[in-house]
């Protein structure tokens, strides 16, 4: 259960076809999974050299609901906002009291945002 949802967040999962590249590699697609309330919040530089023994920037947390199915391979982006972020480290799952069940992620805003459309290649 997020308490402060400020965001929707689309959850992109990454996949491969069967159709190759110029490069003979198979085509790289995200497929929009699901859209979800999310408590999306800028890491403070305190936070991030806590976390990562150095200040980095453009890195947030996110605060989503446990059952929400998120894995590390998937790109996410603000409903309605340009910006892409990947997800930085491991998913942490916050299930030790029943009332306040979530999921801690921690991503990084990509220099250059990734175009996100059903089936398009990237």
């Amino acid at each position: 259960m997020v308490f402060f949802p400020n965001h929707e967040l689309e959850l992109w999962e990454y996949t491969e076809t069967d159709e190759l590249d110029s490069y003979l590699e198979p085509k790289k697609t995200y497929t929009l999974i699901k859209t979800i309330p999310c408590d999306f919040q800028s890491m403070t530089p305190k936070e991030t050299l806590k976390e990562f023994g150095e200040i980095t920037e453009d890195t947030y947390k996110i605060y989503i609901d446990s059952e929400e199915p998120v894995t590390s391979s998937m790109i996410l982006r603000i409903q309605g906002k340009p910006d892409t972020y990947e997800i930085t480290g491991t998913i942490i799952n916050n299930n030790h009291l029943p009332v306040v069940n979530h999921q801690k992620i921690i991503v990084k805003k990509h220099r250059k945002p990734m175009t996100l459309k059903e089936c398009d290649q990237q």
